[in-house]
């Protein structure tokens, strides 16, 4: 049984630990690319550490791109481009998120690619540009940029929470198997459906005996409705691509 214990707690600590273990060892690499000088040097900087915190927390590449303009391609053309050329991503999926920007149409565009996928949908594409919308059209390029990497953060850290939900339903169902298996072992006497095992012989006289009703329990169980009706989206595969103009 010490055994047994052992390896549902081993278990447990290897599903938190797949959680937590997210970050990778990575050399080094970039995170801004200001091409069109929207940013001061501190700010850049600023950036640069703040996306790298990130990146390296999160086992995701965050990276920010500005550029004067896409070459005549289109903004989603473009920005895949770019993030291919770069190289961006993590591991063997090159799993990151990308904010580009370009002044000469003002268009702007986010990708988030391999596992990054999963987690920056469409849906949070789209919430992730409503928060960075405004400040790009009032020309607050900083703030926006830092928006991004925030609400990047945030998706990560409730995805996080997600696993962590699952963990902990996980170890609850082994702790209930657990249990069911411990009492079951404590079953040592055999159900008995009278108590005559239990009365001295001779002790007791019953001169008369019956049956009385007393009282019914009736259970009703409400029958579920069928129903055949549902919508879902798909992304379309490891890469998702979203923005506007501002």
């Amino acid at each position: 049984m010490k055994r047994f214990f052992t390896a549902v707690l081993l278990f447990v600590l290897l599903v938190f630990t797949s959680v937590f273990c997210l970050a990778e060892e990575v050399g080094s690499e970039s995170f801004v690319f200001d091409d069109a000088n929207l940013l001061s040097s501190s700010e850049e900087s600023a950036l640069s550490d703040k996306l790298r915190e990130i990146s390296h927390e999160n086992g995701v590449q965050v990276v920010v791109a500005t550029v004067n303009g896409t070459d005549g391609k289109s903004a989603e053309s473009f920005i895949s481009y770019f993030y291919d050329s770069k190289e961006l991503g993590y591991g063997e999926s090159r799993d990151g998120i990308l904010l580009l920007v370009s002044m000469s149409n003002r268009q702007y565009r986010i990708l988030s690619n391999g596992a990054a996928a999963e987690v920056i949908t469409p849906e949070a594409i789209d919430d992730i540009s409503d928060s960075i919308v405004s400040y790009l059209s009032e020309g607050d390029y900083s703030t926006a940029f830092l928006k991004f990497a925030k609400k990047c953060d945030s998706y990560y850290r409730f995805n996080i929470g997600e696993h962590l939900l699952i963990a902990l339903i996980i170890g609850a169902v082994v702790g209930i198997i657990v249990a069911l298996i411990l009492k079951a072992q404590l079953k040592s006497v055999k159900k008995r459906y009278t108590a005559r095992e239990y009365v001295r012989e001779g002790s007791l006289n019953i001169r008369r005996a019956g049956d009385f009703f007393l009282y019914r329990t009736v259970n009703k169980t409400r029958k579920q409705q069928s129903s055949s009706s549902g919508s879902g989206r798909s992304s379309g595969g490891s890469r998702n691509v979203g923005g506007g103009s501002f």
